[in-house]
């Protein structure tokens, strides 16, 4: 005889049964906390989808639109409302600009691609 029995005097066995939920637990949490990254990145790109296109056509069509109306000739009558148009907008203290709002639509879009890299980066990790 070798002089091992099949009685566990230690636990071993036990301590395996452990260890596994141990892991199984640890895993579990893992995916929890890289599920919810994930849920916080999709739902800062899907925002910042729809902001980027607005941001970025409408700062476009404003601008072109001063362009335009600084190159047409304008009659003297017509010199009040011309320089009612408005080259910058204060809502709330929050000064909004053409080109301002041209560069916060490409700031948008760069949130999104790094939404979109971190997701992958999470996908392939997980």
């Amino acid at each position: 005889m070798s002089g091992y029995s099949r009685h566990d005097d230690f636990g071993l066995e036990e301590r395996r049964g452990g260890d596994r939920w141990f892991r199984v637990a640890l895993k579990a949490l893992g995916v929890a906390f890289w599920g919810l990254v994930s849920f916080g990145l999709t739902f800062v790109e899907l925002l910042a989808e729809i902001a980027a296109p607005l941001l970025l056509m409408l700062g476009a069509l404003w601008w072109a639109a001063l362009q335009v109306i600084a190159a047409l000739p304008v009659p003297a009558e017509m010199q009040p409302m011309v320089a009612a148009v408005p080259t910058r907008l204060v809502a709330a203290g929050y000064v909004l600009t053409p080109g301002g709002m041209i560069v916060q639509g490409l700031w948008l879009v760069a949130v999104v691609a790094a939404c979109r890299t971190l997701n992958g980066i999470i996908f392939k990790q997980t």
